[in-house]
């Protein structure tokens, strides 16, 4: 039996796991994919989730055909369910292209995703069966 710390999960329309988090307080709604590298936020919400770019801007390849223009930010607060879990940085992304193909087949949009960067880090367990992410 697994003692760390759990996060109910959601199971979207589209079969994607999505998560109810915080980032610097702000509530959103966050997809897990364990195929992203890096954790994103919608570059449009920069402002919203009070985050600060650090660096220049970047080619990025996501979930789209070619690469896409990304900027890193500071690192962050971030909250899983009810659990602070550190900071984390998010890699802006236009995640507009993925939030249309959300919306086509019935499933909400989400702010950002949460990718084998913190998964990783934190070694993460998806239990399907209890949807729950353990920490």
């Amino acid at each position: 039996m697994i003692t760390r710390p759990s996060v109910s999960f959601q199971m979207t329309k589209t079969r994607h796991i999505v998560c109810k988090a915080h980032i610097n307080g702000v509530s959103c709604q966050l997809l897990i994919d364990t195929g992203a590298s890096s954790s994103c936020i919608h570059s449009k919400l920069q402002e919203h989730f009070k985050l600060r770019s650090k660096g220049d801007p970047f080619a990025a390849a996501g979930a789209s055909k070619g690469k896409m223009e990304a900027v890193l930010t500071a690192k962050s607060k971030i909250q899983l369910g009810r659990h602070e879990v550190g900071k984390l940085s998010f890699v802006l992304l236009d995640l507009t292209h993925i939030n249309t193909t959300l919306s086509s087949q019935g499933a909400l949009p989400i702010e950002g995703i949460i990718g084998a960067d913190f998964l990783k880090k934190n070694k993460v367990v998806v239990d399907y069966r209890n949807r729950k992410l353990w920490l």
